[in-house]
């Protein structure tokens, strides 16, 4: 259903690319780490948010995992990330299927 969307999202893991989306009423820059399926069998993503001006200001830094049914104008930009942020699990529990991870 996402198959679009799951091959930009992993495109950008691979190279460490920056993504720029809309959630939930919000824009977001996040550094994508994994993409998978969750337990309740939902594609999502797994990035760190860094703290930014363009979330709300009582938004902190820290891991997020955002479905791909909520993500809107998803943007790959030319800007990359070089490091896996603190607390990364490229085997993260919370998921049933990894597609791609760093």
């Amino acid at each position: 259903m996402y198959s679009y969307l799951l091959e930009e999202l992993s495109r950008a893991v691979g190279a460490r690319l920056l993504i720029q989306f809309d959630y939930s009423g919000e824009n977001y820059i996040v550094e994508p780490h994994l993409v998978g399926v969750n337990h309740h069998n939902q594609d999502c993503l797994c990035a760190w948010l860094d703290s930014q001006p363009a979330v709300a200001a009582n938004t902190a830094a820290g891991w997020r995992c955002f479905l791909f049914s909520n993500m809107e104008n998803v943007k790959l930009l030319d800007d990359r990330f070089c490091k896996k942020r603190p607390g990364y699990d490229p085997y993260n529990s919370s998921m049933n299927r990894i597609y791609y991870r760093i």
